[in-house]
C-alpha cells in the first residue's frame, strides 16, 4: 500500500490489519486444516514484524522451533524486539524469499502471508518454500487481490479509473490472490484447497491508502485534478457521516507435499 511509506507506518498498518475480524478467521482456519500441533519446525516467509510467527510458537510450544524471515532489517529488528521475553521457540533472520537459507526438508510447514504480492518472481519463492518443507507437510499462502478492492464512493467510472490503475500499476502483481491456485498446481503441491474471506477495512485507519491511491493516479495522468479533488471530497464526506466502506477479498490456499 503506497500511504505507509517508512517501515514504522507500514507496521503500524499491519498491526491494525491483523486484528481485521476477516483475517482472524483465514488464519485461525489455516491452523485448523493444516493439522499445526506441538513440536513442528514451521517458516514463516516474510514475517513482517512477527505477529504470526508469535501465535504459531504458542501452538507448537517450547520443544518446537519458528523461524521467521524477511528482507527488512527494519522489520526483522522490531520482529525480535517483540519477542524479546517471551520465552518461545522463535528465531528470526533476515534472508531473500527467492533464495531461502535453510537446507531441503527443513520444515514441518511453510507459509507467506502477504507476500507474493511484491516478489519479482512468485514461482522461484514457492518453489524454495516447497524445497525446504518435508515430504507430506503442508505450505500454505493467505495473500489478497487487489482488484477486489470495494469501496462506496458513487462515481463509477472515478473508483474504476483509481482502483485498477493501483492494482495494475502501484501493485507488482495486483492479481497473485486469483492465481494462487494455479501457482501451487503448478509446483507439484496436491490437495490444494481454497477459502476466501472478505475483509471489511477500518475506515479511519485505511482511508489514507485510498487518498493515496487517488494521489498516485492524478500524478500519473490517470484522473484530473477535479477528479482527484472529488475523490478526496467524497471520501472525506463519508468519513464525516461515519459511512465509509471498503473491503477486499484474501484467499487461503493449502497444498500438500507428496511423499
Amino acid at each position: 500500500m503506497q500511504a505507509y511509506s517508512s517501515s514504522g507506518d507500514y507496521i503500524e498498518i499491519l498491526d491494525k490489519f491483523d486484528a481485521l475480524p476477516g483475517i482472524q478467521a483465514l488464519k485461525k482456519a489455516a491452523i485448523e486444516r493444516c493439522g499445526i500441533q506441538a513440536g513442528m519446525s514451521i517458516l514463516d516467509d516474510g514475517c513482517g514484524a512477527g505477529l504470526e510467527t508469535v501465535r504459531l510458537a504458542r501452538s507448537v510450544g517450547s520443544t518446537a522451533k519458528v523461524t521467521g524471515l524477511n528482507a527488512s532489517e527494519a522489520f526483522i529488528a522490531e520482529a525480535r524486539r517483540r519477542a524479546d521475553g517471551l520465552g518461545l521457540p522463535i528465531e528470526y533472520l533476515e534472508g531473500d524469499a527467492h533464495r531461502l537459507p535453510f537446507r531441503d526438508d527443513s520444515f514441518d510447514l511453510s507459509r507467506p502471508e502477504r507476500l507474493f504480492l511484491y516478489l519479482r518472481d512468485p514461482v522461484k519463492a514457492l518453489a524454495e518454500l516447497v524445497r525446504v518443507t518435508k515430504s507430506r507437510s503442508v505450505v500454505y499462502l493467505i495473500e489478497l487481490d487487489f482488484d477486489t478492492v470495494t469501496i462506496n464512493v458513487d462515481d463509477r467510472d472515478l473508483v474504476r479509473k483509481i482502483l485498477h490503475f493501483d492494482c495494475d500499476h502501484d501493485t507488482r502483481n495486483g492479481w497473485i490472490g486469483r492465481g494462487l491456485l494455479s501457482l501451487l498446481k503448478a509446483s507439484g503441491l496436491t490437495d490444494v484447497e481454497v477459502q476466501t474471506g472478505v475483509v471489511v477495512f477500518e475506515p479511519h485507519s485505511f482511508s489514507p491508502y485510498f487518498l493515496e491511491i487517488g494521489r498516485s493516479a492524478f500524478q500519473n495522468h490517470v484522473i484530473s485534478a477535479n477528479e482527484r479533488q472529488r475523490w478526496q471530497g467524497e471520501i472525506n464526506r463519508l468519513l464525516d457521516r461515519d459511512e465509509l466502506f471498503c473491503t477486499i477479498t484474501y484467499f487461503l490456499v493449502i497444498g500438500r507435499l507428496e511423499a
